[in-house]
């Protein structure tokens, strides 16, 4: 999926407005200042250089909203404009103008509120220490869930959340030294997971944070993982925006003790 602002189809709007009244200048002139006899004479240098400065930013607005069609509509005017009359060019610009319009028509546009944009394409959605940590593991994810959430794809944001979660999950593992790689039941982890914590000096900092890590774990064990399991279960935006949250607090807990 391509990614437009407003502005983009805001100035194509503009541009279209400047292809009718181009066509306009060029048809008047083909019709109202040649005589018949001369309606064939090309385009003066002076002019057909005008018109392909003129499509240059048309060109670029096109290519920014994927028009290809018109793209090479486009490029066809710049590479022949020399060529043209004043009617031919005309032509070639009301012609251009509806490409443009049928291609728009064509192409099925999303509009993403501005609550919901600032999450899309965000690495650092769980946190710049997350993503600074793991960058390879757990990009992808992190993006992914912003994205769908933007998207309001909310039961797609718990899925890549969960994820991440079990990057988390292995982290933890590894840091209490604890092998977690054949575990799927959650319970069980956190099972193990305490176990370990336990043996540990009780007042260490470290080992405090740690079971804050557990802690947080569980609670997210409690709300989403036992359900996620379950494959017809699907998510409000709520709940996806409220998960968020709750892994942000998880990983960034254990990016700071792993």
């Amino acid at each position: 999926m391509e990614q437009f602002s407003a502005k983009a189809f805001y100035q194509m709007g503009k541009l279209l407005e400047k292809v009718c009244a181009e066509h306009e200048r060029y048809r008047g002139v083909g019709d109202v200042v040649f005589a018949s006899s001369q309606r064939a004479q090309r385009l003066s240098p002076e002019r057909a250089e005008g018109l392909r400065q003129f499509m240059q930013p048309v060109g670029e607005h096109c290519g920014a909203l994927g028009l290809v069609m018109s793209g090479k509509q486009i490029d066809f005017i710049i590479f022949n404009a020399h060529t043209f009359t004043n009617p031919q060019a005309a032509e070639q610009l009301v012609n251009l103008d509806r490409m443009i319009r049928w291609e728009m028509e064509s192409h099925l546009f999303f509009f993403i509120s501005p609550e919901l944009a600032k999450y899309y394409d965000k690495p650092d959605l769980l946190g710049a220490a997350v993503i600074a940590k793991w960058p390879t593991a757990l990009q992808y994810d992190i993006v992914e869930a912003g994205n769908c959430y933007a998207m309001s794809r909310s039961t797609a944001v718990v899925y890549h959340l969960m994820r991440v979660m079990e990057v988390g999950v292995q982290e933890l593992g590894t840091k209490l030294g604890v092998s977690l790689a054949n575990e799927k039941n959650w319970q069980n982890i956190l099972d193990e997971v305490n176990k370990a914590i336990k043996a540990l000096p009780a007042k260490s900092p470290a080992t405090v944070g740690l079971a804050q890590a557990a802690a947080n774990l569980y609670a997210i064990k409690l709300a989403w993982r036992n359900e996620v399991m379950h494959p017809n279960d699907t998510y409000t935006l709520d709940e996806a925006k409220n998960l968020i949250a709750q892994v942000k607090i998880f990983m960034e807990q254990l990016a700071g003790i792993v």
